[in-house]
C-alpha cells in the first residue's frame, strides 16, 4: 500500500506541471501554502516530464545546477570558455537556441552564441524548490528557441512555510563553498525570502582560480483574495581566471598543464516582478516585467602564426607567381567587453470551464547586445620567407592589432492560445497555436586592423531583418489504469537565429598590400592572410521543426516506467562551420541553413524503492543525421549532426544501513560524438571525440532530524576525459577529487 502511495505521488507530480500546493500547520506558521504564480496560468501539456525534487537536490548536496543536470536523464553538459550549455534531444552545438531554460518562468538563455554563456550557476542551488525537465517542444507556450526542451527551474520565492537552509562544504582543489537559503512569513499574507552563495576554489589545473558570489531575495505579498504581487531580485558577480586549452599531445603527459591565460569576471543582475489579478474563481489574470543584465570582461592570450601571401594579381586565383612571408609565435593579447540586456514583458490569462481549461497569452522580449574587443600583438620586426629570415623596413615595424564592435538587438513579439479539453475522465485532448514577429537591428565594425605588409583597413555591416514564424502543437493523453497513462502529440516549432548568426566571418580576399610599385610583374596585393577576415551577411534563415512524440508511463513490477519515442525533423537548420583555433581573434565561422535533419530517439526511466534500497536508471538513445544537403555548407545527405552522442546512460543506487547511515552511487555514460570545423582554407574536415564514462560514490549520516554530513568521492576511477576540445586542443576534466559537506535544514 505504501509503495502504491509512493507512486501515485511520483505520477502526480511527473504530470502536474509547475504546480506545488500544500496545506502547512496553521499553529506553527499561520500560513497557507499559495501555487506558484507562474503555474496558476499554466495548463499540463502531455509530455514526457522529469521531476527533481528539493529533497532530492540537497540529499546529494549539489554545489550548482549544472551539477544537478549532469545527473539527469537526456541531459548533456556542454563546457565552454563562459560557462556551461545544455543539451537536450540531440541539439549538439545549437543547444543555446534550441534548448530554453526558465527561473519561476522567465527564459535566463542569452541573445548570443560567441562570448555568452546560459547563467544556470546564477542562483543558489539552496534556494531551488524543483527543477522541471520536459524533453521536446514547447513552441506554443515558450515561443522559438524550445525543440531541444525546457528546464524550469522553480525557487523558494512563492509563499510557504518557513523554511532555512545552510549547506557548507569543502573539496579538493582547495575547493570552499557556503550556501544559505530561505524564507519567513512576517504575517498571513507577507513572505520574503533570500538566498545567498558563495564559492571559491582552485581549478584542477595549474595556475586556474574560481571565485563566485551570488546573493537573492525577494517577497510575496497577496493583498487581497484577488491581487496579488511578487517581487525577486538577484545578483552575481564570477571570476574565473582559467587557461586556454591546450594541445593533446601536452595533456598526454600532463593533464594539469596551463594554457594561455584566460580571465573571464561576470555580473549579472535580473528583477521580476509579478502581479496577478483572479476576478473570478475560474479566471487568472498575471502579468510579469522582467530585466536581465549580464556585463563580462575578458582577457585572454595567444600565440598565433600568421602567414600573409602575396600575389602578383588582384584575385589569388589569377595571379601567376606569388611569395609567402610567416610570423612565428606571434604573442598576442585580447581585451573584451560584452554587455547583454533583456527586458521584457509576459501577459496571461487562464479560463477554467466546465470540461477543460484554455490559455491565451502575450510576450515581449527586447535584448540589446553590445561587445568592444581588441587584439593586439608585441611588435613584429622580422619575418621568414621560406629560404632566410628577413628584417622588416622601418615603415612596416609594427604590431598586429583587430578591434571590434557590435551593436545588435532582438524584438520579439509572441501572441499565443492553449486549450485542453476533457473528453471523459480518462481523455484529454490539447492544442494550441502561436504566432511570433521577431526584429534585428543594429551594426558591426571591424577596424582598423593593422599588420606589416597590409594596408589598415576598416569595415562595417549593418542588420535590418525580420521574419514572422507560426508554431502550433495537437496531442491526447489516454489513462488506461488508475497508473498508466499513454500519450501522442506532435508540434510544429520555429528557431529564430541570434543576432549575431546572420553574419559570417570569412577569410578577407580584399587586402592591399602597402608595396607601392608601377610594375605589372610586382606582387601588388594580398589576397591571403590566414589571421585576416571580414564579416558578410549570409541571409540566414529561421529553422522550421516537426516533432511527433509518443510516451507511456506506468508501474510494473515494483518500478515506475516512463518510455517516450520521438522523431524530429528540421527544415533550414542553421549549422555552424568554425575554424579550430581557440583564438576568438582569429576564429573564423560561417551560418548554413541546409536542407533537412532528422534527430530520432527513444528515452527511459525507471525507479524502484524497496525497504531499504533505491535504484534508478535512464537510457537515452538518438540518432541524428542531415537528410539533405548542403554544398556551399560542405555538408552532405548521411552526415552526422555534429557533437550529439548517441547514447547517455545513467545508473544510481543507494542503500540504507541504518535510519541515519546511507551509502549511494552513481554511474553515467556518454558516448562518442562527431565534431567538423573548419581548416585554414576553409575546407570543412570531421574528427571524433571519445566517449566516457565516470562513477561518484558518497556516504551520508545524519546528526540528528535537522543536520547531516556527506563525504564523497567524484570521477572514482579517474576516468580521463575532457571538457571540450578541438581536433588539436583540449581542456580535461579533473580526475579523482574528494569533498565533505554538512547540511542543516529547518
Amino acid at each position: 500500500m505504501k509503495k502504491k502511495l509512493l507512486l501515485v505521488s511520483i505520477l502526480a507530480c511527473s504530470s502536474l506541471y509547475g504546480e506545488d500546493i500544500g496545506n502547512v500547520n496553521l499553529e506553527e506558521s499561520n500560513i497557507v501554502s499559495r501555487r506558484d504564480i507562474e503555474s496558476s496560468t499554466t495548463i499540463t501539456q502531455n509530455k514526457n516530464t522529469f521531476i527533481i525534487t528539493e529533497e532530492q537536490i540537497q540529499e546529494k548536496k549539489y554545489q550548482n545546477v549544472e551539477e544537478v543536470l549532469q545527473d539527469a536523464p537526456g541531459i548533456i553538459i556542454q563546457n565552454t570558455p563562459f560557462g556551461p550549455r545544455i543539451d537536450m534531444r540531440g541539439s549538439g552545438e545549437k543547444s543555446l537556441s534550441r534548448v530554453k531554460v526558465l527561473i519561476d518562468g522567465v527564459s535566463i538563455n542569452p541573445t548570443e552564441s560567441a562570448m555568452a554563456s546560459l547563467p544556470i550557476n546564477s542562483i543558489p542551488v539552496e534556494s531551488i524548490r524543483k527543477i522541471e525537465i520536459i524533453p521536446g517542444g514547447g513552441a506554443t507556450l515558450y515561443g522559438s528557441g524550445t525543440v531541444g526542451g525546457v528546464v524550469n527551474i522553480s525557487t523558494n520565492s512563492s509563499a510557504t512555510k518557513n523554511n532555512f537552509l545552510m549547506d557548507l562544504s569543502a573539496g579538493s582543489f582547495d575547493n570552499k563553498s557556503l550556501g544559505l537559503a530561505g524564507g519567513y512569513n512576517l504575517n498571513k499574507n507577507l513572505y520574503v525570502s533570500y538566498g545567498f552563495k558563495y564559492l571559491n576554489s582552485e581549478g584542477y589545473r595549474e595556475l586556474e582560480q574560481k571565485d563566485n558570489k551570488i546573493f537573492q531575495g525577494g517577497f510575496d505579498y497577496k493583498i487581497n483574495e484577488k491581487n496579488r504581487i511578487r517581487l525577486q531580485g538577484r545578483t552575481g558577480n564570477e571570476t574565473n581566471d582559467g587557461t586556454t586549452e591546450v594541445t593533446k599531445k601536452i595533456l598526454s603527459s600532463n593533464r594539469k598543464e596551463s594554457g594561455k591565460d584566460l580571465d573571464v569576471k561576470t555580473k549579472s543582475d535580473n528583477y521580476t516582478f509579478d502581479y496577478q489579478f483572479k476576478p473570478t474563481d475560474k479566471l487568472t489574470l498575471t502579468s510579469t516585467l522582467f530585466r536581465q543584465k549580464q556585463n563580462r570582461d575578458l582577457n585572454t592570450e595567444s600565440l598565433d602564426d600568421v602567414t600573409i601571401e602575396l600575389t602578383n594579381a588582384l584575385k589569388k586565383e589569377e595571379a601567376t607567381s606569388s611569395q609567402k612571408t610567416y610570423f612565428y609565435d606571434v604573442k598576442s593579447k585580447m581585451k573584451a567587453k560584452f554587455k547583454e540586456q533583456k527586458d521584457g514583458i509576459k501577459l496571461r490569462g487562464k479560463y477554467e470551464y466546465d470540461n477543460g481549461e484554455a490559455l491565451i497569452g502575450y510576450d515581449y522580449t527586447e535584448a540589446k547586445i553590445n561587445r568592444n574587443s581588441k587584439v593586439s600583438s608585441h611588435t613584429i620586426k622580422s619575418y621568414y620567407d621560406g629560404n632566410t629570415h628577413m628584417t622588416l623596413r622601418q615603415d612596416e615595424i609594427r604590431g598586429i592589432t583587430n578591434q571590434v564592435k557590435i551593436n545588435l538587438s532582438k524584438k520579439s513579439h509572441g501572441v499565443y492560445i492553449f486549450n485542453k479539453y476533457e473528453l471523459n475522465d480518462k481523455w484529454n485532448i490539447t492544442t494550441g497555436i502561436r504566432g511570433e514577429f521577431t526584429e534585428y537591428e543594429g551594426s558591426r565594425k571591424n577596424g582598423p586592423n593593422t599588420m606589416p605588409m597590409v594596408k589598415p583597413k576598416d569595415q562595417s555591416i549593418e542588420t535590418n531583418r525580420s521574419m514572422e514564424n507560426y508554431a502550433g502543437e495537437i496531442g491526447t493523453m489516454y489513462k488506461y489504469s488508475d497508473l498508466g497513462n499513454v500519450y501522442a502529440r506532435y508540434e510544429r516549432g520555429f528557431v529564430t537565429p541570434f543576432p549575431s548568426q546572420l553574419t559570417d566571418k570569412i577569410q578577407d580576399p580584399q587586402l592591399e598590400t602597402t608595396k607601392n610599385n608601377k610594375d605589372p610583374n610586382a606582387f601588388m596585393s594580398a589576397p591571403y592572410v590566414n589571421v585576416a577576415s571580414i564579416y558578410v551577411d549570409n541571409n540566414l534563415k529561421a529553422e522550421t521543426t516537426d516533432t511527433i512524440e509518443l510516451g507511456i508511463r506506468d508501474y510494473i513490477n515494483n518500478s515506475y516506467v516512463s518510455l517516450a519515442f520521438f522523431v524530429t525533423d528540421t527544415t533550414d537548420e542553421i549549422v555552424l562551420l568554425q575554424s579550430g583555433v581557440t583564438n576568438p581573434a582569429i576564429k573564423r565561422w560561417q551560418y548554413k541553413n541546409i536542407g533537412k535533419t532528422r534527430r530520432m530517439g527513444i528515452e527511459a526511466e525507471a525507479d524502484q524503492v524497496f525497504e531499504k534500497f533505491e535504484f534508478n536508471q535512464s537510457v537515452t538513445l538518438i540518432d541524428a543525421k542531415t537528410l539533405k544537403g548542403n554544398e556551399s555548407a560542405q555538408i552532405k545527405k548521411g552526415d552526422k549532426i555534429p557533437l550529439v552522442p548517441k547514447a547517455k546512460i545513467t545508473l544510481g543506487a543507494k542503500y540504507k544501513f541504518t535510519e541515519k547511515l546511507a551509502i549511494s552511487g552513481s554511474y553515467i555514460y556518454i558516448t562518442s560524438k562527431e565534431a567538423r570545423e573548419m581548416t585554414d582554407t576553409d575546407k570543412t574536415m570531421k574528427f571524433k571525440i571519445n566517449g566516457y564514462g565516470v562513477t561518484d560514490v558518497a556516504v551520508t549520516y545524519k546528526l540528528d532530524e535537522y543536520s547531516s554530513v556527506k563525504a564523497g568521492i567524484k570521477n572514482l576511477t579517474s576516468t580521463e576525459y575532457n571538457l571540450r576540445e578541438t581536433s588539436i586542443e583540449a581542456v580535461p576534466a579533473p580526475e579523482r577529487n574528494y569533498y565533505l559537506s554538512l547540511n542543516v535544514k529547518f
